[in-house]
């Protein structure tokens, strides 16, 4: 179950059926999840022919002076991306830090980075991935794109304190938030050879302001199926909701949405 499922109180996923399926328009390609949910694949064929994102050039993070001045010593920033098919940042999400000068210091540095793009299948790939920082007062910052460290950090959010600023769950919500613009995907042409119905898994994070941020599609997405996640991200990408609210403020939630194609008759 998703997000807008939740919110209008439904038992299945959002389902469009198809009848005259329009041609889809490609443009986008399907962004592919590395490391934001630590999620487990389930298909060993959908990830033989994957090659993840890299940074291929950095910048040095400098720890900032205004944070040792105020006593910060060393702490941990985690920063989810998006790289388009072309290795081009195009967006990136601070998603948990324990002092907010050390996540503007991480933003600023990883602006100026040179990114290499996924490929999966012999094709480029827009990707989105979490790198993790780590500060030391020695002026250390490690910056790791480890799924395993990944698993580590969320331990230690879990700890009291241990995060002053970081997303929440739908679970810690004072309401599931209200869709306010629910778009829904150009079914592709693919789906009038279709016989069963496609589920497409979208993970995705909803900011204070109610934006849908970081859309992304696990890489077990088989390769006929495709043009339906491409179809699903492009239309999540275009959703608003209310605010998520946390005790009555504003805050940033991780969220999933399946979006279900049925095939044509």
């Amino acid at each position: 179950m998703g997000v807008a499922d939740e919110a209008k109180g439904k038992s299945k996923p959002w389902c469009y059926t198809v009848e005259q399926p329009p041609v889809m328009n490609r443009r986008r390609l399907l962004c592919l999840l590395f490391s934001m949910f630590a999620f487990a694949t389930s298909s060993r064929s959908a990830t033989t022919n994957y090659v993840p994102m890299k940074v291929i050039q950095t910048d040095d993070v400098v720890f900032p002076r205004r944070a040792l001045e105020m006593g910060v010593t060393s702490g941990l920033v985690r920063v989810s991306v998006q790289v388009d098919e072309h290795g081009k940042l195009t967006d990136q999400l601070v998603t948990g830090y324990t002092h907010p000068a050390l996540a503007d210091a991480a933003v600023q540095a990883l602006k100026r980075w040179r990114f290499e793009p996924a490929w999966m299948r012999g094709e480029r790939r827009s990707a989105t991935v979490d790198l993790n920082f780590e500060f030391e007062n020695r002026g250390l910052v490690v910056v790791d794109l480890n799924a395993h460290s990944y698993a580590i950090l969320q331990d230690v959010q879990a700890r009291p304190g241990a995060y002053s600023y970081g997303a929440r769950t739908l679970r810690q919500l004072d309401a599931i938030p209200t869709p306010k613009k629910v778009v829904q995907p150009a079914v592709p042409g693919a789906a009038a050879q279709k016989q069963e119905p496609v589920v497409i898994t979208v993970f995705f994070y909803i900011d204070e302001q109610g934006r849908v941020r970081m859309p992304a599609v696990g890489r077990e997405v088989s390769a006929e199926d495709d043009a339906f996640a491409a179809a699903a991200v492009d239309a999540v990408s275009q959703w608003e909701f209310e605010p998520p609210m946390s005790r009555g403020e504003p805050v940033l939630v991780a969220a999933r949405q399946d979006i279900k194609f049925h095939p044509a008759r």
